[in-house]
């Protein structure tokens, strides 16, 4: 095809621009928005329920067979479980981000039903669920009232009954949770000295209830064959009961002399909640509190605006006195932060278009690159909606990144074009015919090369690759557009708009000046490059100190996965000495919550007491999510200095310890920020091995300077009472030892019975002893059973009891018994770092049968760690590669790649300076800054072997090619650096992500425009000189070799 090809036919050309405009408007419209893509592993969560049991006992009976069954699920990276004292079991299972979530589900529904067999019957009977967990909590909604009437126990089912269905069926809602739930239940509270008077047992009353509580079907008159007979007729029979008084007529015995003893006579029946373990408020009162998680892939603010829809019908309906309030909305950081983005991307763009107009000096010649960025950008719409990706905060830091490069294309156009028409004195048509022909090759390469950049980076595995990919096939796709209107749109406007300049008019004088500034810098700039040419020996010497600069920067950098981030909220646990009831946790809870409502960044406290996201339901643990004001509204507080001040008040609580975190980084991924280490009790040892342990690495961690926050999650000495029983007595007096413990359980626990039907649903019925028979060790004296002559027997009569100690809740990490140490980076140190610390203190101070894993982010970030190397090897093969195919030489490229480490260096030496981290955005930044400083090397060395090939010396080509193309590198970088200076200089939500990938590439490309550019040419006549002196050398043997033959 001829290079005039879309230089004569603007029209065609025009609508290629067009299309790509359109298709790129088409996918704006249609993107789904979200915070990230879809980078969290999917879990699977399994729960189940052993009412009454021990840790130790749910440990053995139901974790240990579950387990067992799921250990080796295709596709499992890891599962960790948690067995309570409540007689709680979870067991989360997360697999490999490749791995469909769906099947995963299917997988372990299998698996533990072939479990169920070797459960406790009372486990399968209360149910065993199994749910992909869904990461994304959109939003949190409380239903509150200050009417006394509306109890805690009331606006949890009213939120049940009323709201929950309703926000289910939502498109694109994918759980919805009544976080503290009060879930109806009709409650027994029996009495175990009437019962022992009238001689029954609590297995009596079990019995009378599932006998005369049930569902049954009573038949039909007039059912075939039948003769004579008209109709037919269903009976119907009262079954399943409703109410509390008719649960209270329940006969549990019918006497000789005719009277019956019922229900009412040895217990309370009341229509009460089912569990009281926990309960949830938000800023101090009662409140139902609903979570509301979305679907993976679903589009975030259209999913929360459909929600707050929903409530605004729902809550027409309310009655008087109940209220709702939306105290968490995650879209409100999500829209804040793509906010912050749009408008660094218009403040790149305004930079640019300055730059621009000042090296080209011409409106008309302004207007062209200026053009062409929105076609490339918006035109990336459109494939990003054909490959499935959303408009998430990395795509767009992709697209402002993008604008640096997809203006050069139109810039060296541009810029070649005007300096033809000057020269050669020719029209803007034989201008821009001129200058294609020698452009057209070159903005070809620059652009494959820039894309054969990032390419190979998006294959990683992981959640690396994943986030890598979302910039890397943006910044592809743009840089493709962008060559592609470089080589159609960009002549044709060129040959239409530009006009030959007036050689007899003046220029301004400020043009005058940058002019006569970029002349003086064009003439310094080849005098530097004769100075390196003449001193070989020392520039190679500075480039080799240059290396070992950045191997050493590359070390002492501090490392992290991901910068963190201020996401509006933070979470606050309160853990009181074990043992402690709900009561005494509520009188701290109140006290913290009062305290962060009268600080002035706080908006909301949402608080469950009696959970904890480290060990699970526990009434010593109280856990708060403080919800600040909007960034806008609390201004110099961020989320740091909020919790600084938040952490000095509450260590002055002398009865509970404080942890504070921040949310993970990527939603989903792990509980909090910070690290999460397993210590695992492995081959020969105990739990109280495992317990040591954990205590020496928590006293060495603590005197670190380097750790903070930190936590653990063993619960290892619990006050516990041991009921020792007696199995010969209880042989002897003829009592089932399934008696004995069903009694204790059901007195002192919660025994659930069956089930009733109320609004249309179905509730459960539970049996226990009343409040007053539960409170002590002498009540079980008041606990009895029947023995083989009927006479009723106290427990204490068959066992003694004792007190002692034992674990609150047992966890387990890929079936090893383990303790979960967390904690974050002080202030000064990289997540990184902190990781790298503590599992040193590990390896120092701890026994070899105890093993270290990492869970959640760790597990992400230390599977990430020493990527870099791999990547920055993938890039510069590639762009090897396609220069050696490009140029048909192995030799000339490797001028291009050596100038590419001053860039390297540049970005090391910037994010020490600015005290940032080496993480994964500034990867891709590095990345990106490797194909820019590519891009201004090659247009050197293509001009530079263009002369050669037409004769001239190899250090007269190369002198004149860098002089030639000073000016055009010198504006398309200075571009790029200023359309990265709004990232370096980022605030508000999201600037951490900013800094991190701006940074680097501004300092890089600051070094590359200054110290690569004179590299570029030494190196090119290096190479041209060592491979004539190569091929000098092999003649003379050559020669030498005939001459001996002769």
């Amino acid at each position: 095809m001829k290079v005039s090809f879309f230089i004569d036919r603007p029209v065609f050309s025009a609508v290629i621009s067009i299309l790509i405009v359109i298709i790129g408007i088409i996918g704006l419209l249609l993107l789904p928005i979200d915070q990230y893509p879809q980078i969290t592993p999917p879990v699977v969560r399994i729960t189940a329920s052993y009412p009454g049991a021990s840790a130790l006992t749910v440990s053995q009976a139901v974790a240990t067979p579950i387990e067992q069954e799921l250990n080796g699920t295709p596709g499992m990276l890891y599962m960790e479980s948690n067995s309570s004292n409540s007689g709680g079991f979870t067991a989360n299972v997360t697999f490999d981000i490749s791995a469909d979530a769906d099947l995963a589900a299917v997988e372990i529904q299998n698996r533990v039903k072939l479990a169920e067999s070797r459960l406790p019957a009372e486990v399968v009977q209360n149910g065993i669920e199994i749910e992909k967990q869904s990461s994304n909590q959109l939003m949190t909604i409380c239903i509150t009232s200050d009417d006394p009437k509306f109890d805690e126990i009331y606006l949890s089912n009213f939120a049940t009954l009323n709201i929950l269905d309703l926000l289910r069926r939502i498109p694109g809602v994918g759980r919805v949770s009544n976080i503290g739930s009060r879930y109806y239940a009709m409650q027994i509270w029996v009495d175990p000295a009437k019962l022992a008077n009238f001689g029954l047992t609590v297995k009596d009353v079990q019995n009378a209830l599932k006998d005369q509580n049930r569902e049954s079907a009573a038949g039909v008159l007039g059912q075939q064959p039948m003769d004579g007979v008209d109709i037919t007729i269903p009976i119907t029979a009262q079954g399943r009961l409703s109410s509390a008084a008719q649960f209270e007529e329940i006969v549990l015995r019918a006497n000789a002399d005719g009277s019956l003893i019922r229900l009412r006579d040895v217990a309370r029946v009341s229509l009460e909640a089912q569990s009281y373990n926990t309960e949830s408020g938000i800023n101090g009162g009662n409140a139902a509190v609903l979570g509301i998680y979305m679907l993976p892939g679903a589009n975030a603010v259209e999913v929360a605006d459909l929600v707050k829809q929903e409530m605004l019908e729902i809550s027409r309906n309310f009655p008087e006195g109940l209220s709702y309030e939306i105290t968490f909305d995650m879209t409100e950081y999500i829209s804040e932060s793509i906010h912050e983005v749009y408008k660094t991307l218009f403040e790149a763009l305004l930079l640019v278009t300055i730059v621009v107009f000042l090296s080209l000096q011409s409106w008309r010649a302004t207007v062209i690159p200026i053009v062409a960025i929105p076609i490339s950008l918006v035109g990336t719409f459109g494939f990003m909606l054909i490959m499935g990706f959303s408009l998430n905060i990395l795509t767009l830091l992709g697209l402002v990144l993008a604008i640096g490069i997809v203006v050069d294309d139109a810039i060296v156009v541009v810029e070649n074009v005007e300096r033809i028409m000057e020269e050669e004195h020719l029209s803007p048509y034989e201008a821009t015919k001129k200058a294609m022909e020698g452009l057209t090759s070159a903005l070809i390469a620059t652009s494959l090369v820039l894309a054969a950049v990032f390419v190979p980076v998006s294959f990683l595995s992981g959640i690396t690759g994943q986030l890598y990919r979302q910039f890397s096939i943006t910044i592809a796709v743009s840089v493709l557009l962008s060559a592609v209107v470089a080589l159609t749109l960009t002549p044709v406007m060129c040959s239409l708009i530009l006009k030959p300049v007036d050689p007899t008019k003046k220029k301004n004088r400020l043009f005058r000046l940058i002019n006569h500034w970029i002349d003086k810098g064009n003439h310094k700039y080849v005098g530097l490059i004769k100075v390196t040419l003449r001193n070989p020996r020392r520039i190679m010497a500075s480039f080799g100190i240059a290396l070992v600069l950045i191997f050493v920067l590359y070390k002492l950098i501090p490392t992290s996965f991901l910068p963190s981030e201020d996401q509006g909220y933070f979470t606050v646990e309160l853990e009181l000495p074990e043992g402690a009831t709900l009561e005494r946790t509520r009188v701290v809870t109140d006290r913290a919550i009062d305290y962060l409502l009268s600080l002035d960044a706080v908006e909301y406290v949402q608080n469950v007491t009696g959970t904890s996201p480290r060990v699970g339901t526990n009434q010593a643990r109280s856990q708060l999510t403080v919800i600040l004001k909007n960034w806008a509204e609390r201004g110099e507080a961020p989320i740091d200095k909020v919790m600084a001040e938040v952490r000095n008040e509450f260590e002055k609580y002398p009865e509970c310890k404080v942890y504070l975190s921040t949310p993970p980084v990527i939603p989903g991924l792990g509980t909090s920020g910070g690290f999460e280490l397993q210590l695992e009790a492995r081959g020969d040892a105990t739990y109280d091995n495992l317990v040591a342990a954990a205590d020496t690495l928590m006293y060495y961690a603590r005197q670190n300077s380097g750790l903070t926050g930190l936590s653990s999650s063993l619960q290892g000495e619990i006050p516990q009472l041991y009921f020792d029983v007696d199995r010969d007595r209880v042989k002897m007096a003829g009592v089932p030892m399934a008696d004995v413990f069903a009694t204790m359980k059901a007195y002192t626990g919660a025994v659930y019975v069956n089930d009733f039907n109320m609004f249309n649903r179905v509730y459960r019925v539970y049996l226990q002893a009343e409040s007053q028979y539960r409170e002590h060790r002498d009540n079980i004296n008041l606990f009895f059973v029947r023995g083989k002559n009927g006479d009723m027997i106290p427990l204490t009569a068959l066992g003694t009891t004792e007190y002692t100690t034992g674990p609150g809740s047992i966890k387990r990490f890929n079936m090893f018994n383990t303790a979960v140490i967390r904690g974050e980076a002080a202030r000064g140190y990289s997540s990184g770092q902190a990781m790298e610390t503590i599992e040193q203190l590990a390896h120092e101070h701890l026994p070899d049968n105890i093993g270290v894993e990492w869970s959640g982010l760790s597990y992400q970030e230390q599977k990430a760690g020493g990527q870099t190397g791999l990547v920055l090897a993938l890039v510069f093969l590639f762009v090897f590669l396609f220069l050696a195919a490009l140029y048909e030489s192995w030799t000339i490229p490797i001028a291009v790649l050596l100038s590419l480490p001053v860039a390297a260096l540049g970005a090391y030496l910037g994010i020490m300076a600015l005290g940032l981290e080496n993480n994964t955005y500034f990867q891709i930044g590095l990345v990106m800054l490797m194909g820019m400083a590519a891009k201004n090397a090659i247009l050197i060395v293509e001009f530079a072997k263009d002369e050669v090939m037409a004769g001239k010396s190899v250090q007269d080509a190369a002198l004149h090619a860098s002089h030639l193309r000073f000016r055009p590198i010198l504006m398309t970088s200075l571009a790029f650096i200023l359309g990265m200076l709004p990232l370096v200089i980022a605030s508000g939500p999201g600037a951490g992500s900013r800094q991190a990938i701006g940074s680097g590439v501004f300092f890089g490309m600051i070094f590359a425009v200054t110290l690569g550019i004179i590299l570029v040419p030494f190196f090119f006549v290096m190479i041209y000189k060592t491979t004539g002196k190569i091929k000098q050398t092999k003649n003379m043997i050559h020669i030498g070799k005939k001459h001996n033959d002769k």
